[in-house]
Parts: C-alpha cells; sequence; structure tokens
C-alpha cells in the first residue's frame, strides 16, 4: 500500500462503544421455530453478494427476541463480515437501509468503526480489494467448513492504510459513484425479471385476458374462477387491460381439462417433454476446447449465466445459445438457480455441469417462454416434488416432465405475442448487466490503485467520465 498512509487495526479504529466487534449468535439460540413473517431481519451470506447488504431475502425474528440477541446486532454503518462458509463475503449496511437494525447469523460478524477516525466505507472497499481479501484470509482452514480461525481476534488485528478523512472521503464517493451505478442497474433488471414472470404468470398460468374477455362479453365464468374474476372486476380502469389487437387473440370462454382443470377455450394441455426438449442433443468432441459453467455460474435471480471459463470439453450437459440451464440438484434448485445462456456466438457449443438440466422451447415456444416457466413458483415445485435419490443428494429426474401440463393456445399467435414482448424486457435486462460488467471491470481496475495512492483522484475521476455510460 502506499507507504505515505499510516496503518492502523481495525482494534485501533472500532467504535468507542462495547460490542464494537461481535460474532453473530451460537445457532442454537436461533432456531427455525424462532422465525417470523416481519420483524427484525437476519443477516446471511445471501444478503453479502455485493458492496452493500441487500434488503431482500431475509428471515425475521421477533423484537423481543432481537432484544435477546442484542449483542449480535448491526445497524447502518456496520460492516458485516463471513467468517465461515463463504469466508471473504464483505459488505456495509448502507445509510439508505430499509431497517434500522439487523442481527448477524451465526456464520457472519459486524463491526462498528469510528467515523471520527475512519469512513466505514472506506475500509469496506479495502477489505474488497486484493490485498484487503488476503489479510482477511490469511487465518482461513480449509479444513471441513472453510472458516477463519478465532474471526474476531483475526479481524481486530488487521491492518487498514488511513489517508486523512477528507481523502477518504474523496476516494469513497468516486468508488460509490461506480457501486451506486451497477446497485441501480442491479434493482432495474429485478424490476424488468419481475415484469417478466408477471406477464407469463397472467397469460399462461392465471389467463387473466381469458377472464377479462369473458367479463367485457358477458360469457358465464366456471365457480372456480369466480372469485378471481370479481377481483380483477372490482379494479375497475386499474385492471390495464391488454390492447384490443392482443386481446383479440385469446378466447372469451374456459373449458376443463383432467390435466389442469379450468384452461381457455380451444387450447390444449401438453406435457413439457412436448413443448421444450430436454438435454437436447449436441456435438461435442472430447478434449475441444469450449465455454464452461459450473454450479455457481446460475443465478439465484435473474437470467443471465455468470462465471464462464474455457477448458477442454470432459463430458456434462452441452448446450448452445438461448437454452436455459435449470439445476437439478437440492438444494441449488430450492434456491431458484436458473439461467439463460446469452454468452455464445450463434451455432457455438457449451458446456456445464452433470447437474444441469438444459431445456429449449420447440416452435413458436422460445427462449423468453422457457425462462419464465423454468422461474414459475407452479414448475419448480412440482420439480423439487419429483426429486429422487438419497438424503442431501436428490435429483430431478427427466421422467418428471412427461407429467407437469401446459396450456398452450392452438394457434403460435399468442406465443409470438409473448415473446416479442419479452424480448424487449430481456434485452434491456442484458443491456444492464453489460454496462454493470464494465462499470464492475472499472470499479475493480481503481479499487486498489486508489487505496495504495498509486492514482489520485482526479485522475480516478477523469477514467470515470470517460467512460460515459
Amino acid at each position: 500500500m502506499g507507504s505515505e498512509w499510516s496503518e492502523f487495526s481495525i482494534d485501533d479504529l472500532k467504535a468507542p462503544v462495547k460490542g464494537a466487534i461481535a460474532m453473530g449468535p451460537f445457532g442454537s439460540r436461533i432456531k427455525a421455530e424462532n422465525f417470523v413473517g416481519e420483524g427484525v431481519p437476519v443477516i446471511k451470506g445471501g444478503q453479502l453478494h455485493g458492496a452493500y447488504v441487500l434488503d431482500s431475502g431475509f428471515d425475521y425474528l421477533t423484537e423481543e427476541k432481537a432484544e435477546e440477541l442484542k449483542t449480535s446486532q448491526a445497524v447502518r454503518g456496520d460492516l458485516v463480515i463471513t467468517h465461515r462458509g463463504t469466508i471473504g463475503q464483505v459488505s456495509i449496511i448502507p445509510d439508505d437501509s430499509k431497517y434500522e437494525k439487523y442481527i448477524v447469523s451465526q456464520s457472519q460478524l459486524k463491526v462498528s468503526l469510528d467515523p471520527s477516525r475512519i469512513n466505514p466505507y472506506f475500509v469496506n472497499y479495502f477489505f474488497r480489494s486484493h490485498i484487503g481479501q488476503h489479510r482477511l484470509l490469511v487465518n482461513a482452514s480449509q479444513v471441513g467448513v472453510p472458516a477463519i480461525a478465532k474471526a474476531s481476534t483475526s479481524v481486530k488485528e488487521i491492518m487498514v492504510p488511513c489517508p486523512n478523512l477528507a481523502e477518504q472521503n474523496k476516494i469513497v464517493h468516486t468508488l460509490q459513484s461506480l457501486d451506486d451505478r451497477i446497485e441501480l442497474n442491479r434493482q432495474m433488471n429485478e424490476t424488468l425479471e419481475s415484469m417478466a414472470q408477471a406477464l407469463f404468470k397472467s397469460w399462461f398460468v392465471d389467463f387473466d385476458p381469458v377472464i377479462d374477455n369473458a367479463l367485457a362479453s358477458g360469457k358465464e365464468i366456471p365457480e372456480e374462477l369466480r372469485e378471481k374474476a370479481q377481483a380483477r372486476a372490482a379494479l375497475g380502469d386499474k385492471r390495464q387491460p391488454l390492447p384490443a389487437e392482443i386481446r383479440s387473440l385469446f378466447p372469451d370462454e374456459f373449458v376443463y381439462s383432467d390435466a389442469l382443470g379450468w384452461i381457455p377455450e380451444g387450447w390444449e394441455t401438453r406435457a413439457i417433454d412436448e413443448a421444450i426438449e430436454i438435454n437436447p442433443r449436441i456435438k461435442l468432441k472430447k478434449k475441444e476446447i469450449a465455454k464452461f459453467v459450473d454450479m455457481k455460474a446460475l443465478p439465484t435471480t435473474g437470467f443471465s449465466v455468470a462465471g464462464i471459463i474455457e477448458k477442454p470439453y470432459a463430458g456434462g450437459a452441452k448446450f448452445n445459445t438461448g437454452d436455459v440451464l435449470l439445476a437439478r440438484i437440492t438444494p441449488c434448485l430450492e434456491n431458484g438457480k436458473t439461467g439463460v445462456v446469452d454468452f455464445l456466438e450463434e451455432g457455438e457449443v457449451g458446456f456445464g455441469s452433470t447437474e444441469f438440466i438444459v431445456l429449449r422451447g420447440k416452435g413458436a415456444i422460445q427462449t423468453p417462454f422457457v425462462a419464465c416457466l423454468a422461474r414459475d413458483p407452479n414448475f419448480r415445485r412440482h420439480c423439487i416434488q419429483s426429486m429422487v435419490g438419497s438424503s442431501g443428494r436428490q435429483r430431478v429426474q427427466n421422467a418428471c416432465f412427461s407429467y407437469f401440463h401446459l396450456a398452450l393456445p392452438p394457434e403460435d399467435d399468442p406465443l409470438r405475442a409473448f415473446n416479442k414482448t419479452a424480448e424487449g424486457i430481456f434485452e434491456k435486462y442484458v443491456q444492464h448487466r453489460e454496462q454493470s460488467e464494465v462499470l464492475v471491470s472499472l470499479r475493480d481496475t481503481l479499487l486498489p490503485k486508489l487505496l495504495s495512492g498509486e492514482i489520485r483522484i482526479p485522475d480516478a475521476e477523469k477514467m470515470v467520465e470517460e467512460l460515459a455510460l
């Protein structure tokens, strides 16, 4: 690091309060029965995938239980560090966090810093740099579950470079401007994903356009669907019916099917393996260099597969661009791991873990439909319930796709209309993701250079401006 900057230990920089550095509670102090629908959120590793603690996907404790675990409480400006499991994770609870207080789980610890001496965001960035990660993990053990030995003591002893506060604040501002844009892209993509899923559910699960048409024409609605129809009718002008040209693609009556119950008139039920190719046959020669993805590459939210490397083909699931990869094993499937292949050139072949199932649509059923289906809760529930095998190593079997049914229109026009709308959503999603990749690259280039003093703020700001995203 920059030799002109003094270094101080985390213990020197901690806030002058009791419990400034504290471990999460022992596992026996938080049990499944302690979790409630809302209350004080518990921070786990799943919330530590970026610079800031993600304000979603929490388990919650009652205020009384959180008070009982007060020594493990974290607030805005605190750093949260994973010391067991996925070690090396570090995030800060931002000043605009959704909640005022949190409890860190047994695999995390929290660090409260003295803002009169150190900008907590500066330390957060330090821990995300290569040297910060090295100093954090120097006492890590990889035997059994990865862990940082004597985590609290080890963290206290870590030395941090400390320019003056004014310089710290400038460095934080520059890096934070990039992280804020990355976070905005993440939020926009989260919204886009929700839009695509909502459209799929509305058209092909709830059949809202058919209900709207039936309400408009005065056709009788089956008793099982009347409550839903009444709820839509009650929305009035807020219902936002589809444009006439889209609604005309859907009937205004329902018929009963043995496989799914009430479905749109004229539509038919088809098993998944009739509508979608399961592990399509693709040629790839042994030892041929190809792009490879493992289970870590599948996102739990969003549609894009990441973390691609190249290696010689040695067996595994094969795929082309546009294919959808679905986790076959638990708990990966339970966590929602699914991704769309969009990193291959047209005609290029990739491969991955044997624990993937490759899904590819047939005919008018295209990638957006398949991707949304793969994230549909009913579909995922069916896959999970059909798993077989020994405990902890259960897998989805291809045979399960023979008895999960879809309701599909006799003509392709509704599917084409869905693809057209969803493709626009996916294109924006990819644009945001690609922009974030550029921003991440710039941030990761600037991070060690700013923290070491190798690059000064004016030069860094010029690089950010030249990016002009």
